[in-house]
C-alpha cells in the first residue's frame, strides 16, 4: 500500500507539473500566434457581445466563454478572446488523467494525461477557440463520471453526470453522442445497467434535459435553425453518393488529429479486442463503447457526402484511454507509448515552427492563410469607406462573404470605439433568405442603399450583384499581401440605389449560368 501511494503521490505531482507548465506556456504563446482570428472566431466574438441561449450555428456557450474571457482580460485582442482554449483542454486532460488512473493505475493515468496535452490535433486546438475545445473537456467529465457510476453507484455521480451532458450539450451538439454510447455500453456491459438502474440513469437524463432545455426552447422560438444548421453539414447530394475518397480522407485524416503511432496502435487494439472479444475487459469494453458510435457514423457520412476529421472529436478521449492501457502493462508498450508521445510532440513542435518561422508554407494550407492579414485587409477597406472631397459618404459598406462580413466587424471594433465615421457593414443575401448567421443579423436593406461601398471576394457574383443597384460601377481591384508569394484579392465597386431582383426562377436560372460560366 505504501509503495502504490508513493508511485500515486510522484505520477499525480508530475502530471500536475506537466499539466500547468504545458498550459501557462501555450497561454503566453496566444501572445505570439501570428495569424489573426479565423472568421468562425470572429463571429463567435460578434455573438459574444449579446448574452443568447443560442446562436445562427451553434449552441451558447463558445459565446459565453468568449464573453467571460474578454471581460476578464479587460480585452477584445485576440488572445484573450482563444483565452478559453487551452484551458478547456487543461480541463480535459485533468479528467483524463482521472479516468486513467482510475482505470489503469497512476502512472498510465499520467502517460493518458500528458498524452492528450500532446496530440497534434490539441495542439492546433490550444491555439484557436472552438466549439470543440469546449465540447472535449466536458465530455471527459462525463466520462470520468460514468465510469464512476459503474464502480461506485453513488447518486453524486449520476448529477454530475447529467450536469456535464447539458452543458458539453450546450457547446455543440455532437456531446448527444454520448446517449448512444451508453446505450452501446449498456447492452455490452451489465456493471452499466446496474449503474443506470434504479432512477440513477433517470436523474442523470433529467438533469441534462434542464440544462439543455433554454436552448431547446430558444431553438423553438427561432424556427430550430441551429439544429437545421448543424443537420446541413453532412449536405447530402444526391448526384455525389458513396465517396470512396471521402472515406479514406475522413479515416487518414485521424493519423494527423492524433497522431500516426496512436493511430496505428489503435487499429491494432480495436484488432485484438474483436479477435477475443469474449476476453477482453470491462475497462476495454466500456471505452470501446464511447470510440465505435461516432466514428461508425461519421464514417458513413464521410462515404455517403464528406465528413471532417474533427466530427469524430468526441471519441479521441476514450482512444487515448484505450492505447495507454493496453500499451502500458509491457515493457515494449511502453516504449511504443514513449515514441508515440514523442513523435506528436515532434509534430506539434513542427506545426509551430512552421505557422511562426515559415509563413510560405504555411500559407500553402488554406487554413492559415485565410487567417492571416485581415486587419490590414480592414484598413485597406477602411480607407476606401471613408468620405472623400466632394463625395456623399457611403451609407453600408456590402460584402458577399460571410467571412469578410466578421473579419471587418472584429478588425474595425476599436476605430468605431474612437469614433471612425465607418459604414455599417451589411451582407448581400444571394438567395433572398438567411443561410448564416451574417444574413440573418445584417443582411442589405433597401433604405441603407443609398450609396454602397461593395467589397466582392467571389468575382462570379459580381454580375448578380451588378443588378441589384440602380447605378454600379467598378472601381479597383484590391490585393493584399498575406506573406509568402500568396495575396488576397477582391473588388471593389460602388453601387447606388439598392433595390434587389426578385429572388425568382429566373433569378436562379441566371445564378447557375454565371456560376457554370465561371
Amino acid at each position: 500500500m505504501t509503495a502504490n501511494r508513493a508511485a500515486f503521490d510522484r505520477a499525480t505531482l508530475a502530471f500536475l507539473f506537466v499539466l500547468i507548465a504545458v498550459t501557462a506556456a501555450r497561454i503566453v504563446a496566444l501572445f505570439h500566434v501570428p495569424l489573426g482570428l479565423y472568421f468562425d472566431e470572429a463571429q463567435y466574438w460578434m455573438w459574444s457581445r449579446t448574452f443568447e441561449w443560442g446562436y445562427f450555428t451553434k449552441p451558447p456557450l463558445i459565446a459565453w466563454v468568449i464573453g467571460a474571457t474578454t471581460f476578464l482580460a479587460g480585452t477584445d485582442a485576440e488572445w484573450a478572446v482563444r483565452l478559453g482554449a487551452p484551458i478547456a483542454h487543461m480541463i480535459a486532460a485533468a479528467a483524463i488523467f482521472a479516468l486513467g488512473r482510475s482505470m489503469y493505475g497512476a502512472w498510465p493515468g499520467f502517460w493518458a494525461g500528458f498524452g492528450w496535452l500532446m496530440l497534434p490535433g490539441v495542439w492546433f486546438s490550444s491555439s484557436l477557440i472552438s466549439t470543440d475545445a469546449l465540447l472535449l473537456p466536458l465530455w471527459s467529465i462525463a466520462l470520468f463520471a460514468m465510469w464512476n457510476l459503474v464502480t461506485t453507484r453513488a447518486w453524486v455521480w449520476a448529477a454530475v453526470l447529467g450536469l456535464a451532458i447539458g452543458v458539453g450539450a450546450q457547446a455543440k451538439y455532437a456531446m448527444f453522442y454520448f446517449f448512444l454510447c451508453t446505450a452501446l455500453a449498456g447492452w455490452w456491459l451489465e456493471p452499466v445497467r446496474q449503474a443506470l438502474a434504479k432512477g440513477r440513469g433517470l436523474l442523470a437524463t433529467l438533469i441534462a434535459l434542464i440544462v439543455i432545455a433554454p436552448n431547446l426552447i430558444w431553438n423553438v422560438q427561432n424556427g430550430f435553425v441551429t439544429a437545421r444548421h448543424t443537420a446541413s453539414n453532412a449536405h447530402f447530394d444526391a448526384a455525389r453518393l458513396f465517396n470512396l475518397d471521402e472515406l479514406f480522407e475522413f479515416i487518414f485524416g485521424q493519423a494527423g488529429v492524433i497522431g500516426p503511432v496512436v493511430f496505428v496502435v489503435l487499429i491494432w487494439a480495436l484488432w485484438r479486442a474483436w479477435r477475443r472479444s469474449d476476453g477482453i475487459s470491462t475497462e476495454e469494453k466500456f471505452l470501446i463503447a464511447y470510440i465505435i458510435p461516432p466514428f461508425v457514423i461519421i464514417s458513413a457520412i464521410a462515404f455517403i457526402s464528406r465528413a471532417n476529421a474533427n466530427w469524430a472529436a468526441v471519441a479521441y478521449p476514450a482512444v487515448l484511454l484505450l492505447v495507454t492501457g493496453a500499451l502500458f502493462s509491457s515493457r515494449a508498450g511502453r516504449r511504443t507509448l514513449a515514441a508515440a508521445t514523442l513523435a506528436n510532440i515532434a509534430l506539434g513542435a513542427a506545426f509551430i515552427a512552421v505557422i511562426v518561422w515559415c509563413p510560405a508554407l504555411a500559407n500553402q494550407a488554406k487554413g492559415v492563410r485565410t487567417a492571416r492579414g485581415w486587419e490590414e485587409t480592414a484598413n485597406e477597406i477602411a480607407r476606401r469607406a471613408a468620405v472623400q472631397p466632394g463625395d456623399l459618404p457611403f451609407s453600408a459598406v456590402m460584402v458577399d462573404d460571410r467571412m469578410t462580413y466578421f473579419e471587418l466587424n472584429y478588425y474595425w471594433r476599436e476605430a468605431r470605439r474612437a469614433g471612425a465615421p465607418l459604414p455599417p457593414v451589411r451582407m448581400w443575401l444571394l438567395h433572398g433568405r438567411a443561410n448564416n448567421s451574417a444574413e440573418a443579423n445584417d443582411p442589405m436593406r433597401p433604405e441603407e442603399g443609398g450609396r454602397v461601398l461593395i467589397v466582392h471576394v467571389t468575382p462570379a457574383y459580381l454580375p448578380l450583384v451588378a443588378t441589384d443597384f440602380t447605378t454600379f460601377r467598378q472601381v479597383e481591384h484590391l490585393t493584399v499581401p498575406l506573406g509568402g508569394g500568396v495575396n488576397r484579392e477582391m473588388e471593389i465597386s460602388v453601387g447606388e440605389g439598392f433595390a434587389p431582383q426578385p429572388r425568382d426562377a429566373a433569378f436562379e436560372e441566371r445564378f447557375r449560368q454565371q456560376m457554370g460560366a465561371d
